[in-house]
C-alpha cells in the first residue's frame, strides 16, 4: 500500500516526536491543562491523532483508543505503554461508543476532513462530547518560523482550516458546536512575560491566544 504524503512525513518523524514534545513543555502542558477541563477521567475516551499515546494516556480514562494513520507512532505508543491494558492504540478506527472524542493538532493534517467528521458522528451518542483543538491560524507565520530555526516539530505537509469552514463541515456532519473559544495567549515560556501575559492579558486579546478549541455534540434528532 502507498503511503500518503501525511502518513510518510509523521513515519520519518516518529523517532523525534517525544523530543519535540518536551522542547516545547510549556504548550503541551497548557494544552493537558484544557483538555483536562473539558475531559473527566475514567471515561471511554477515544483520540483521532494520538502520536505517541502521551495525551490519551494522560487523560486517565477508564477505556482509551488512540488511533494515528502512522504506523511507527502507534509502534512507540504500543512500547511505551505496553502495561497499560484498557488502552489501545491502532491505526484503525475503532467500534463502538464513546463518552468523549477529542483530536489535537490534527485537522491540518486531515486529507478528507468532512469524512473524518462523519466518522465521528457515527461513534457518538446523545451524550457524547467532542473536544477539537489546533493552532489558531493567526499564527502560521510565526510558526512557520520556528519550525525553519529548530524550534517546533516539522509539521510537513498541512493547510490551516479556519472555524467558519470547520463550522460548515461538523454541521453536515450533525455536529452541533457548543463551546468555541481561545486559551494560551503566548505558547512559550519567556520569565516574566508569559505568566504576566496569560493571566492578565489574554481575556483583552482571546482571538490572538494560541490554541483555538472547540466542543460539539450530536443535533437532536
Amino acid at each position: 500500500m502507498t503511503k500518503t504524503l501525511v502518513e510518510k512525513h509523521f513515519d520519518e518523524i516518529a523517532g523525534d516526536y517525544d523530543f519535540y514534545k518536551a522542547k516545547n513543555k510549556y504548550y503541551y502542558d497548557g494544552l493537558k491543562k484544557l483538555l483536562h477541563q473539558k475531559i473527566p477521567e475514567d471515561k471511554r475516551i477515544f483520540e483521532i491523532g494520538c502520536g505517541t499515546g502521551n495525551l490519551l494516556v494522560f487523560l486517565k480514562p477508564r477505556i482509551g483508543y488512540g488511533m494515528d494513520l502512522s504506523r511507527e507512532m502507534i509502534k512507540i505508543a504500543n512500547n511505551k505503554y505496553a502495561n497499560y491494558k484498557n488502552i489501545t492504540f491502532s491505526t484503525e478506527w475503532p467500534k463502538g461508543k464513546y463518552d468523549y472524542i477529542f483530536m489535537s493538532d490534527v485537522i491540518e493534517h486531515l486529507e478528507n476532513s468532512k469524512e473524518t467528521f462523519r466518522q465521528i458522528s457515527k461513534m457518538m451518542n446523545k451524550n457524547t462530547v467532542f473536544v477539537h483543538t489546533m493552532a489558531n491560524p493567526v499564527w502560521e507565520p510565526i510558526l512557520l518560523i520556528w519550525e525553519k530555526v529548530g524550534l517546533k516539530m516539522p509539521e510537513g505537509f498541512h493547510k490551516r482550516i479556519n472555524y467558519e469552514e470547520i463550522g460548515i463541515m461538523m454541521k453536515k456532519a450533525r455536529l452541533k458546536i457548543i463551546e468555541h473559544d481561545y486559551k494560551l495567549l503566548i505558547p512559550v515560556y519567556i520569565p516574566l512575560l508569559t505568566n504576566f501575559a496569560n493571566k492578565y492579558l489574554e481575556k483583552y486579546l482571546k482571538n490572538y491566544a494560541f490554541i483555538e478549541y472547540l466542543t460539539a455534540k450530536l443535533y437532536k434528532k
